[in-house]
């Protein structure tokens, strides 16, 4: 090859493999659903909070989708992951979780490759479900972009004796990512999972359209949803259309790493032999002055960093301070930092031990 050509060409290639290594970079910094991270593990409990329904936003890349002002309803349903009791439910296929959410038996099956639903059992309603045919709930590893469509095929029971027949498509979309505002934190890298399950009912009371429409932000960190929404349209063939909207909050749940804009947040014990250090606020909400108080159990180098809901810096409060055993007391005047009225965010540092709060400045 003319060495005058081969420049060119060494340039052209070396232009290629930059862009793609900057295309990896990115791809990877986006979150993937996976087995490893996102599977449902038999035992764990966690509790939702219920809140009004807000409107889900668009889909895309780069969304922002500020639910900073929720209104929360008061109430905290609790779900829970076990093992199933044998004998399993008579007429399914294998599975190897139950799900006991709001009233509902799940009997679910998670494996490396998927999670699928073969039936439903609610007995205060007195109802059955099967699926012949069942429902893929979610294909593992799962980004941005990636979708599929499954057909489901049910046959149940309810009040005792009377029989029903659900089939229909299963439709499951990651349709955008973006930044996740939450009352008390904000959440970067969030994958949005839109599903869309429509299906035709048969009963003895004739027929109905039902549709299933549900919004689900996942993080990394979190194995289990941030905020899910669901709508449900049951529009029969006779009689009145039903919707029913529910939303609900999961940020309590236990996470591995999480990164809230650069804070992470909760109580991490790097050292098991030392007891926890638990920070008391008040008044919180405050309007320029909030005192902290904790208790050290022997003397600690301390820092306490005061930072954005937006994850940034603002000022450190204090900074590698070894402190003496007993009460320490001190306050945070808004006034110092030129506080606007919002939510921030302390981060006190003890030894290894990191503790995150939030403060509410009215």
């Amino acid at each position: 090859m003319n060495l005058v050509h081969f420049k060119p060409y060494i340039m052209k290639t070396i232009l290629i493999l930059a862009f793609f290594t900057v295309f990896t970079i990115r791809l990877n910094a986006q979150t993937t659903l996976n087995y490893a991270n996102n599977g449902l593990i038999s035992g764990d409990s966690y509790n939702f909070q219920e809140i009004e329904f807000p409107d889900p936003g668009i889909a895309g890349a780069n969304q922002i989708w500020d639910f900073s002002k929720i209104t929360f309803t008061g109430k905290s349903p609790v779900g829970n992951l076990q093992t199933p009791a044998l004998p399993k439910m008579d007429g399914i296929g294998d599975y190897n979780l139950s799900l006991l959410e709001n009233g509902y038996d799940y009997f679910l099956n998670c494996t490396e490759v998927d999670l699928e639903e073969l039936g439903y059992v609610n007995s205060d309603n007195k109802i059955t479900l099967k699926y012949t045919d069942p429902v893929v709930k979610i294909k593992y590893p799962f980004a941005y972009g990636s979708s599929f469509t499954d057909h489901f095929i049910g046959t149940g029971i309810y009040s005792e004796t009377n029989t029903l027949d659900f089939f229909g498509d299963h439709t499951v979309t990651a349709d955008a990512y973006g930044t996740l505002i939450m009352p008390d934190r904000t959440i970067q890298n969030t994958l949005r999972i839109k599903s869309v399950k429509t299906g035709l009912q048969i009963n003895m009371c004739g027929t109905a359209d039902v549709i299933i429409t549900k919004y689900a932000w996942y993080a990394n960190g979190y194995r289990y949803p941030v905020l899910s929404l669901t709508t449900v349209e049951n529009r029969p063939n006779i009689g009145a259309i039903q919707i029913t909207n529910t939303a609900f909050t999961n940020t309590q749940q236990p996470f591995k790493s999480a990164t809230i804009s650069g804070v992470k947040s909760g109580i991490q014990t790097l050292d098991p032999t030392k007891s926890n250090v638990i920070v008391t606020l008040s008044p919180n909400p405050f309007n320029d002055k909030l005192n902290y108080q904790y208790d050290l159990s022997e003397p600690t180098t301390v820092s306490i960093e005061l930072y954005s809901i937006s994850g940034k810096n603002i000022s450190w409060i204090a900074k590698n301070q070894l402190q003496s055993v007993g009460l320490q007391n001190g306050e945070l005047k808004a006034s110092a930092y030129d506080l606007a009225s919002g939510i921030y965010f302390m981060r006190f540092t003890f030894d290894k031990q990191i503790v995150i709060c939030k403060v509410v400045k009215l």
